[in-house]
């Protein structure tokens, strides 16, 4: 198969769970950085990269034919037109779904149940009951991606009493974990019913502005939108312009556009909003499980790669995921 450099810092299990999936012949290369790499006399034989190297580093590396990123989303590549053509891109999707369901799940608890109501009030020296409660038990979620993060996000839901509906491209498609499923084209009827809205999509040409001025007054009112995608899906002027109306209940938002937002920005202060600077999905450093599900997807595509299989979770360029 070749040598293979690792760009992500790897615990000694991590390692022999890489080194266990290769040929006695292939070469597993550990830098802590892409300069050692660059220095390094393998330099020119490495083929295969574990990390997102920088395309000057993707111009240098000669044999170089395949990267698998640790991430799920590939706009770092797909938005460059000068990625080589020969190298296949795959990504970590299905890696992710754990952590950022339960990240949606945290910001909707908050937002349903006041929490961040409360704290302020906590620190003002209140003691008062807010009304109204809510529940996430009956309400209508649609769910825009029925990929990993969207069925474990409807899994999560379901345990809630929530009614999940997912939106997918593929026609016919459905899933036990969705209540319905619909394609993309069903949007704005849908969204005239949904009391909370998940976006979970990948950010491409197709995705970039869905949520314009327009569609976001089609959401039912009193609605909850969540965006765990890409900033640039929704018009992030009048999504607060929704809210401060009372048009929108609230947001949670992981992404913005801009990012970061600007300092002194409305949404930043809004109660009705759990704003994070794009943490939901918890990165290689930071947890252990999810590197173990990255790690896993890699040695499947490695040992796919050994016997000429197709590759888990290939980047179509034309698509952008």
């Amino acid at each position: 198969m070749g040598t293979i450099a690792i760009l992500k810092e790897c615990l000694d299990w991590e390692k022999e769970l890489v080194l266990s999936s290769v040929e006695k012949e292939d070469k597993v290369l550990f830098f802590d950085n892409e300069e050692e790499l660059l220095k390094s006399q393998e330099c020119e034989k490495v083929e295969i990269v574990l990390g997102e190297p920088e395309h000057s580093t993707i111009h240098a590396l000669k044999s170089l034919r395949w990267i698998q990123m640790t991430w799920a989303g590939a706009n770092k590549y797909t938005s460059n037109p000068e990625f080589p053509k020969h190298v296949t891109l795959t990504s970590a999707s299905g890696a992710y779904g754990g952590v950022i369901s339960e990240y949606i799940m945290s910001g909707l608890l908050a937002l349903t149940k006041k929490l961040v109501l409360y704290r302020g009030q906590m620190e003002q020296g209140g003691w008062d009951k807010i009304k109204p409660d809510d529940t996430l038990e009956g309400k209508r979620i649609l769910i825009l991606g029925t990929g990993d993060i969207g069925q474990e996000t409807a899994r999560k839901l379901n345990c809630f009493g929530a009614y999940t509906v997912g939106l997918c491209r593929t026609p016919g498609k459905t899933n036990p974990l969705f209540h319905e499923t619909h394609t993309i084209e069903c949007l704005d009827k849908q969204l005239q019913l949904a009391d909370v809205v998940v976006i979970a999509l990948p950010g491409t040409g197709e995705t970039a502005g869905l949520f314009d001025e327009e569609r976001i007054q089609k959401m039912k009112t009193g609605a909850i939108l969540v965006n765990v995608g890409r900033g640039f899906i929704v018009n992030t002027e009048a999504l607060t312009d929704a809210i401060q109306k009372g048009v929108l209940a609230g947001a949670v938002l992981d992404v913005t556009e801009p990012e970061p937002l600007p300092e002194h920005h409305p949404l930043r202060t809004m109660e009705q909003v759990v704003l994070t600077p794009h943490i939901s999905g918890i990165g290689w450093g930071e947890n252990l499980f999810t590197r173990k599900r990255i790690l896993d997807i890699f040695c499947e595509n490695i040992k796919r790669d050994r016997e000429k299989e197709p590759k888990r979770n290939v980047i179509d360029f034309g698509k952008g995921y």
